[in-house]
């Protein structure tokens, strides 16, 4: 067919029965396509295929070359499925006078017949209708290429997942990856178009729970469907797959445990779980099964992808039972600095309050000048107290966050501080992910960073950053010098007797958790400003 300049003519073949007819059409088409007329049993064309119309771009037919080719028509037209084979009929009876489109009709429901052409006819006529044609076949053509250069990197991905991979169509496999027959060593031919329940190499009960998994998925999405009046999802990728750290291990072969009585982990909308599954040699497994409906051949199918997850959830057990040790060992240092730390305060404000009737104690300036150093001592231990238990119980990493308003985590932030003369100015609107509570400890540590170094009215305020992603807070203190500006986030560093060196520390701690970065300069104002860029 003629695609472009230098392609080669388009092929018609000409089906006339009537002699004087068929000379005029095979002149007339000559000068511009290649012309053949008859058909060519057992002829191999260049795509391979073979027939009575090898190579053909379309086909002229009269009445009766149509009867006797029919079937033959119809075959060419499905073998050439997507890429339309256009068929044209040359008549000199008018169509409701002798011709009957019902018997044109093919098994699909598709006329074999595309156009009809009533002779005589201007020649000028017939190649604008036969170009028309052409041109569908061409579109037709490009657009079956490039299903199939979809379908090729669809399978180069598929086969590339590291993770055992199904896609099934009502439950029969039509395509496995490579790690799926590596795995649990099968030969692709030999499950092709195998029902799951069939597929003896996954236990009776992993088979069972991924079909009861995918028939929630797909009742799922056409309730989804029904609800918004859609006939169909779009297609969708298979989902990539990523390897834990690359420490993801093999999924199991062997039988599987009783799945009413393993854990399960599912997600709200059923697309994934986790089941046990038990080796041979008695190791209990964990697989994520995870199910996607999409859309291939034009049949609505889903894609089942295996995943080994036993080491990512070891880990995290691991880290659990890590986080309750710590939290056991903050509670008990929590309970033996408290105490002692609380009858001092109580001795403490006894003596403050000696001799004068509740009142803070002013008389003997010897004792006096004894227990300010002791107050300021029970004090500084209260804050290290709290600030190692805060430090302690918070870890090192954010596990869930959620979108939060900045500026009402700001306001909340602020009642904690206790100093009546300070300012706090807001001026953003910016919602980001972050743990609020986490995010709400970090802006109180600045705060009373704040007002433990700048005068008593302390402006502090909060902003956006004006060219990148993020926020700033400053104030018009005092400031941080130039050369401390690095060492202000380490834990333990402090530039005062009465600090505990831990607030910037756990604030640094906080950014770094969340993935975000953090710097200290000067405000306008020459006092402390602190830039959080949160991309």
């Amino acid at each position: 067919m003629r695609e472009r300049n230098d392609d080669p003519p388009a092929r018609v073949r000409v089906l006339v029965a009537h002699d004087r007819n068929r000379e005029l059409l095979t002149e007339w088409l000559g000068d511009t396509y290649e012309v053949v007329t008859g058909i060519d049993e057992g002829v191999a064309g260049e795509d391979g295929g073979d027939g009575p119309f090898a190579d053909t771009d379309f086909c002229l037919v009269d009445p009766e070359g149509f009867a006797a080719h029919r079937e033959r028509l119809r075959t060419w037209k499905d073998e050439a499925d997507p890429v339309f084979a256009p068929v044209v009929l040359v008549t000199e009876e008018p169509l409701s006078e002798g011709l009957d489109p019902e018997s044109w009709e093919s098994i699909d429901g598709l006329y074999v017949v595309d156009d009809v052409v009533q002779i005589p006819v201007e020649k000028a006529v017939l190649f604008r209708r036969l170009e028309n044609l052409l041109s569908r076949r061409s579109l037709s053509t490009d657009l079956a290429r490039s299903y199939e250069r979809a379908e090729e990197r669809f399978a180069s991905l598929f086969h590339a997942t590291p993770d055992p991979a199904l896609v099934l169509s009502e439950g029969h496999v039509i395509y496995v990856n490579d790690a799926f027959c590596e795995e649990f060593a099968v030969d692709r031919d030999d499950i092709h178009w195998r029902h799951i329940a069939e597929l003896d190499a996954l236990p009776p009960s992993t088979r069972d729970g991924i079909e009861s998994q995918i028939e929630r998925v797909l009742a799922a999405e056409a309730g989804a469907a029904e609800a918004t009046g859609d006939d169909g999802a779009s297609p969708e990728d298979l989902r990539e797959a990523a390897v834990d750290d690359g420490t993801d291990d093999t999924v199991s072969t062997g039988s599987d445990t009783d799945l009413d009585d393993a854990p399960t982990d599912q997600a709200p909308d059923d697309r994934t779980e986790t089941v046990v599954v038990e080796r041979p040699d008695g190791e209990e497994r964990y697989v994520e099964t995870n199910v996607k409906p999409m859309i291939l051949d034009d049949r609505r199918n889903v894609a089942v992808v295996m995943r080994d997850v036993t080491d990512r959830r070891r880990r995290k057990r691991e880290l659990e039972r890590k986080n309750e040790r710590l939290e056991e060992f903050a509670s008990l240092v929590s309970h033996d600095l408290r105490n002692p730390i609380q009858v001092l305060d109580g001795r403490l404000s006894h003596l403050e309050a000696v001799d004068t009737g509740g009142e803070p104690f002013a008389g003997d300036e010897s004792l006096a000048d004894q227990v300010e150093p002791m107050r300021r001592s029970v004090d500084r231990m209260s804050d290290l107290v709290e600030d190692m238990l805060t430090l302690a119980r918070q870890g090192t990493a954010v596990d869930e966050t959620e979108v939060v308003d900045l500026a009402a985590v700001v306001e909340e932030a602020w009642t904690t501080t206790d100093v009546p003369e300070a300012t706090l100015a807001v001026d953003t609107d910016r919602s980001l992910a972050a743990d609020p509570s986490r995010l709400r400890q970090l802006f109180e540590n600045c705060f009373r960073n704040a007002v433990d170094h700048g005068p008593d009215d302390v402006t502090v305020r909060i902003g956006d950053l004006p060219d990148r992603t993020g926020f700033f807070l400053e104030d018009d203190g005092p400031g941080i010098p130039e050369s401390e500006r690095d060492a202000v986030f380490a834990l333990g560093h402090t530039t005062s007797d009465d600090g505990t060196g831990l607030g910037l520390g756990i604030v640094s701690e906080i950014v770094d958790a969340h993935g975000w970065s953090i710097s200290a300069t000067e405000s306008a104002d020459g006092g402390a400003r602190f830039e959080i860029v949160t991309e």
